[in-house]
């Protein structure tokens, strides 16, 4: 073999080895490009996740205290009618009035269910297992103000409908619940965003 032939192969051979060396670094650069659109899009979905978890827990919130109050004014108005009306109005338009505000009570618990489902598709688990307790608390704060709106016999209701013992006991119990949701919630929006592939994936994620 004369020199200007192994000089053509040697040139042939490293232009080979030129073009794989290429190839492969601009393999290992995609990867790499991959990985970072990636991680940045699954930081940026953990941020909107994080956004749309804080709005649906803080109208779950507003919306609970919204019932919560309702409840607590039927509770009371009920001290009133059975002290005042009961004496005055007839058995009729007593019953009338009851009804009236078993119904009231009834749509004040019913309004809140749009804000319990929206925080159970958001999740984290910790949190709908709260939510879920808080409704029930919510529920049982109703379920006292119904046995107190049935409707009174005897000639002298208003001593048993002023007792507020019933009330207390629910109440205390949901106070609870409540001091419990938020500190899930704490917990939960406390942990930043990360490029965590879990976070991929809404509601149960961490």
């Amino acid at each position: 073999m004369d020199a200007g032939l192994a000089a053509l192969i040697a040139g042939i051979a490293g232009a080979v080895g030129g073009i794989g060396g290429g190839a492969a670094g601009a393999f290992f650069t995609g990867r790499a490009m991959v990985r970072q659109v990636r991680d940045q899009a699954t930081t940026e979905h953990g941020h909107w996740m994080r956004e749309q978890r804080m709005e649906a827990y803080l109208t779950l919130l507003r919306e609970w205290d919204r019932a919560h109050g309702e409840l607590h004014h039927i509770w009371d108005r009920t001290a009133e009618i059975f002290l005042q009306d009961s004496i005055h109005a007839p058995e009729g338009d007593l019953e009338e009035m009851c009804n009236d505000f078993l119904d009231e009570a009834s749509n004040a618990v019913t309004s809140t269910a749009l804000a319990f489902e929206r925080v159970a598709m958001l999740g984290p688990d910790s949190i709908d297992q709260a939510s879920r307790q808080l409704e029930e608390a919510l529920q049982g704060l109703r379920a006292v103000t119904e046995q107190r709106l049935a409707a009174p016999s005897g000639p002298a209701p208003a001593p048993r409908n002023q007792d507020w013992g019933p009330w207390n006991g629910a109440d205390a119990g949901a106070a609870g619940e409540r001091q419990n949701f938020v500190e899930c919630v704490r917990q939960v929006l406390g942990k930043a965003p990360s490029a965590s592939p879990h976070q991929i994936l809404p509601g149960r994620s961490q």
